[in-house]
């Protein structure tokens, strides 16, 4: 890839501005573009800081054990990185051209470096950013399965790799995402779900609804009044965010990212 063209492609912030927009239980999310990411406000920040603090959770599955904690370091937020760049490959390729000459496992890597220097950023200004790590219990196939499609120069030293994430920002800075009419109707604080994604291995296996069980107890831990994201194509009450509480806000579709039949839901906590 020509060095100008990577100074500009690394300039890109692929902020989660838009929903975490989902197909099927694990389905992977779209990301938004934008050239800058606003600085929360010291109410979120504050919102944020507390969220952070909320105990890792140790998950003991069927097939395999893992723990879902906040990613509070660069190595974690690294690792979170690796596995977007591989969850959500196809819709970078939406909205990011590269050099046809970088394929595989350089391309997965640039485009990871991109991600993580969102995360530092983002998560220096509110953002939350959750993860789910592998464990010691694991079906040996499966866990051959989940070294394969992962990067093991983002691995922890010491811990397993990173199988799932999500974002979770609060107050005026995740309003943002959400329509005028919800944003000004004095709601308190507001807390927003995005770039929900699972490794493929690990999906339909409740690792997406592990993840977005801690940012609501996270959200609770605030004093939060509502918890919002978007979807696509639900399927009743059988979604993800169905099982989870959420309810539709409206009937009225939207189209984000070129993705047809978004939908704003919401989940009350008082």
């Amino acid at each position: 890839i020509d060095p100008l063209q990577l100074h500009l492609f690394l300039s890109i912030d692929l902020s989660p501005r838009i929903a975490s927009l989902h197909k099927a239980h694990d389905a992977p999310t779209v990301f938004g573009v934008t050239t800058g990411a606003p600085a929360a406000p010291a109410a979120a920040a504050t919102a944020a800081a507390a969220a952070a603090a909320v105990p890792m959770r140790v998950i003991q599955g069927r097939r395999f054990d893992y723990v879902v904690k906040v990613a509070k370091n660069s190595a974690e937020l690294r690792s979170v990185a690796s596995l977007r760049s591989r969850v959500f490959r196809e819709d970078y390729d939406r909205v990011i051209k590269m050099d046809d000459s970088l394929q595989g496992v350089q391309r997965d890597r640039v485009l990871s470096t991109v991600e993580w220097d969102r995360l530092e950023r983002r998560t220096q200004g509110g953002l939350v950013c959750v993860g789910a790590w592998l464990g010691e219990k694991c079906e040996v196939e499966l866990e051959e399965r989940i070294l394969e499609e992962s990067d093991r120069s983002a691995q922890l030293v010491g811990g397993g790799p990173v199988i799932g994430a999500l974002d979770v920002v609060f107050g005026a800075d995740g309003a943002e995402d959400l329509p005028q009419d919800v944003r000004s109707s004095g709601q308190g604080l507001l807390a927003y779900v995005s770039n929900v994604g699972v490794l493929g291995p690990c999906r339909c296996t409740g690792v997406a609804g592990s993840l977005l069980n801690f940012a609501v107890e996270a959200a609770a831990t605030r004093s939060a009044s509502r918890v919002y994201t978007h979807a696509i194509d639900l399927h009743g009450r059988s979604s993800l965010y169905h099982k989870h509480g959420f309810r539709r806000v409206s009937e009225a579709a939207a189209e984000l990212e070129g993705h047809s039949g978004a939908v704003l839901l919401c989940k009350e906590l008082r």
